[in-house]
């Protein structure tokens, strides 16, 4: 079978970084391919397992949650910018399973009253980062006090 060029640009694409199949077929439109070879690349990708979006959804959920802290409703939100809804309906709450994010929130908590940030603040920052009521209310619970808390 004979790569196209669209197949070779794909190649190179991927060897710049991982990428989601919708992302790749953006990035192959607009490099002028026509829809049937963009289809054909992506497919044949596929098949020698060179796009997988369910791995690359598990790598992001991974890095979104433990590096970046962000909560549940966040790391959604970032997958969809990268991914079509019905994949990330399909893997998100398996791939979400064996995250802790009581764990996270109430770590970034401590983080930020270590700082001297009182809890409203605080409360605020998680809802922004997407974790969820109960996950803040952990977190609020879990912190530390210091004398700075005792003084407000």
């Amino acid at each position: 079978m004979k790569n196209t060029p669209a197949y070779v640009k794909a190649m190179s694409l991927l060897a710049i970084g991982d990428m989601s199949e919708r992302k790749m077929r953006e990035k192959l439109a607009a490099k002028g391919f026509s829809a049937d070879e963009i289809t054909e690349a992506v497919d044949k990708l596929k098949l020698e397992g060179y796009i997988k979006d369910e791995r690359l959804m598990e790598n992001l959920v991974a890095y979104y949650s433990k590096r970046k802290h962000f909560g549940k409703y966040r790391i959604k939100l970032e997958l969809l910018s990268k991914f079509d809804r019905e994949s990330v309906d399909n893997f998100f709450d398996a791939l979400c399973e064996c995250v802790d994010f009581k764990s996270f929130a109430a770590d970034e908590a401590q983080k930020q009253a270590d700082k001297g940030t009182d809890r409203k603040k605080i409360a605020a920052r998680l809802t922004r980062l997407g974790y969820d009521a109960s996950s803040i209310r952990h977190a609020l619970s879990e912190i530390k006090c210091s004398e700075r808390d005792t003084d407000n």
